[in-house]
């Protein structure tokens, strides 16, 4: 039976060619990305790294890519998988992501000592390099996103890197000095002070030892500041109920920066991590959207 001739043929793959360009929204979720696990040398140990790399048609084609930055105590998938899951809709949208473990979390191999703001920015920088080298990379179209402390580590980088075109934070610490790690200052910088570290416990997971070192570094912190000297896009994103890092720090955020395309998207009684791990998963699935879009937009 004749189908419609050698025209009709090639105009049906013109069109699967259009939609496997089209945000992948045509492929099922487990075709839409491949990932690899990376093992990047900071010159003093490794950093573990996942990247995920939209499914291409086009070989020769390089895509924007998303450098994921995780908070306090957390690791590369972030609370709740939702690091996991943003690369997975970043590659449905034709985006490549490489989320790490900075030091003494995840899969990491020494100690969270190791752990400052000033080392988690090289660490960060590092990964920046890597995923810009990538031969499936268009270097000049990358962003970061930071969430919580992964922000202000954000903050550090982008300032140093001029060519990131576009910055997403979720619930980031945005302050110059001890700002919102002041109830750790209070508990433990005796402590830190006494034996070059202190012993952090937190609810959600085991203890981690905080050395003197990023004590210091977060009370001499300018990072706050230091972002007038950031001029690409920028998207804040914070939770009305957050009681850990306040919606008021995104909004210092987007003011302190040099961009001209800076807004805040503040998420009705969000908490600090979206409501992440609860039944109702709309926060979270709003806060993921959102950043496919921005940087769909952006890069």
């Amino acid at each position: 039976m004749n189908s419609g001739g050698p025209g009709r043929v090639a105009s049906w793959w013109a069109a699967l060619l259009f939609m496997a360009m089209n945000f992948g929204a045509w492929l099922p979720a487990a075709m839409a990305a491949e990932i690899e696990s990376l093992s990047l040398d900071n010159g003093e140990y490794r950093i573990p790294g996942t990247l995920t790399l939209p499914v291409r048609l086009q070989v020769a084609s390089r895509c924007p890519a998303v450098l994921m930055l995780h908070g306090t105590g957390s690791n590369k998938d972030e609370v709740g998988g939702v690091y996991k899951r943003l690369a997975g809709e970043l590659a449905r949208a034709g985006i490549a992501s490489l989320r790490i473990d900075f030091a003494g979390t995840g899969d990491s191999s020494v100690d969270y000592r190791q752990y400052t703001l000033s080392g988690a920015t090289r660490d960060a920088a590092v990964a920046l390099k890597a995923l810009g080298e990538h031969v499936g990379v268009d270097p000049q179209r990358l962003g970061v996103l930071g969430f919580s402390q992964g922000g202000l580590i954000a903050q550090g980088l982008v300032v140093k890197q001029p060519d990131i075109r576009a910055l997403a934070t979720w619930s980031s610490v945005a302050n110059d000095g001890i700002g919102v790690f002041q109830p750790l200052f209070d508990e433990h910088l005796d402590q830190a002070r006494r034996d070059g570290y202190a012993v952090v416990n937190f609810p959600w997971r085991g203890p981690l030892n905080f050395s003197l070192e990023w004590f210091d570094e977060v009370r001499a912190s300018t990072a706050l500041s230091d972002m007038a000297g950031y001029h690409g896009k920028l998207l804040a994103i914070a939770g009305l109920a957050d009681d850990a890092v306040p919606h008021e720090a995104s909004l210092r955020l987007v003011e302190a920066a040099g961009s001209t395309d800076a807004r805040v998207l503040l998420i009705k009684n969000a908490d600090h991590i979206y409501h992440a791990l609860g039944e109702d998963r709309s926060q979270i699935d709003e806060v993921i959207e959102q950043t496919v879009r921005f940087f769909h937009a952006g890069l």
